[in-house]
């Protein structure tokens, strides 16, 4: 297994405790740990390019990691009362439809799409509004609300993008 994948799963064994830590209140140790287990997805990415280790298994794995991480914290957000309910559900539909989309193009085509700018822009800002979010500032709630609309965004060019890799050959 390649040093990129292992940085990708010592990110997802810090889901758990980002979670606990924010129910007990315990805000700024979870942005602390949010905030490695970010730089961790910045760093496994820039390894296994630079060390010529892209595999499918990170394509695969390394966005799963990212969901699972925002999934849980968007969860735990609105049942603290941070975030309405409707836009947990916002946020989550173009989530599931990515995922799907990049099931169906690599089982359909055998291809898988990299990211894109648009994805890493919402990312960016999803990013952002989580850390916000995490030590109760305010204007998280508006970043997210940002970021979740640019997710959309994205995924009409995610769309584009698969088509466009499913027509190779």
């Amino acid at each position: 297994m390649s040093l990129a994948n292992k940085i990708t799963l010592a990110r997802a064994t810090l889901i758990a405790p980002i979670v606990v830590l924010l129910v007990l209140g315990r805000r700024e140790v979870a942005l602390v740990l949010f905030l490695v287990a970010s730089a961790g997805d910045v760093l496994d990415g820039m390894m296994a390019r630079s060390r010529h280790e892209v595999s499918l298994l990170g394509k695969v794995l390394d966005p799963m990691v990212d969901k699972a991480l925002y999934a849980s914290l968007v969860v735990l957000l609105w049942m603290m009362g941070t975030i309405p309910l409707l836009w947990v559900i916002l946020f989550f539909v173009p989530q599931v439809a990515l995922g799907i989309g990049a099931l169906f193009l690599h089982l359909l085509a055998r291809k898988v799409q990299g990211s894109r700018m648009l994805g890493k822009g919402g990312a960016m800002l999803t990013f952002l509004a989580m850390s916000l979010m995490i030590v109760n500032v305010d204007c998280g709630r508006i970043l997210f609300y940002l970021a979740v609309g640019v997710t959309y965004i994205a995924g009409v060019d995610y769309l584009i993008g698969a088509l466009r890799i499913s027509h190779q050959d």
